[in-house]
């Protein structure tokens, strides 16, 4: 595990498509996919978002090829928690947020929010997180939902 570099970009673009794909596919439908993902992101976009100024953590593989990435926004927002299937279930996504609940802590974050998907629900429940509220949304003309969720760390 490891800080994010800018030369992980197109492999974290990658892994957000493939887990988009391949594991929220399993709880959202063909529709609400292609409207939340139509197309692997731009490394180039993923690159600009991730360097400015957020805390970026990546699993990487035996080859240092990235398979999975968490961030943390100075407010204790978490943006992204993605997870390629091919390492989905076996404990990155709970390494990654242990490596973020430490920092926050250290940093002096006292609360931990996220607006999870469907996917992610459970995880962040089994993290502690508990739901604020159910979020409805529109994006390229599909309903979508997620669920904001909020832990006040001690």
């Amino acid at each position: 595990m490891r800080q994010f570099k800018a030369s992980d970009a197109a492999a974290l673009a990658d892994v957000f498509s493939s887990a988009v794909h391949g594991i929220a596919s399993r709880v959202y439908s063909p529709a609400q996919i292609s409207a939340w993902c139509p197309k692997t992101p731009p490394s180039d976009a993923i690159r600009q978002k991730l360097s400015d100024g957020r805390a970026v953590w990546v699993a990487a593989d035996d080859e240092d090829v990235p398979v999975a990435f968490i961030d943390l926004e100075a407010d204790g927002h978490i943006d992204m928690l993605f997870c390629h299937p091919r390492a989905a279930g076996q404990g990155v996504a709970v390494m990654l947020y242990g490596k973020l609940e430490e920092a926050a802590l250290r940093q002096g974050i006292r609360l931990l929010y996220v607006e999870a998907s469907e996917a992610a629900r459970g995880f962040f429940e089994r993290a502690g997180f508990a739901m604020d509220k159910r979020c409805e949304f529109v994006r390229g003309g599909v309903k979508i939902h997620n669920y904001r969720m909020v832990k006040i760390l001690g």
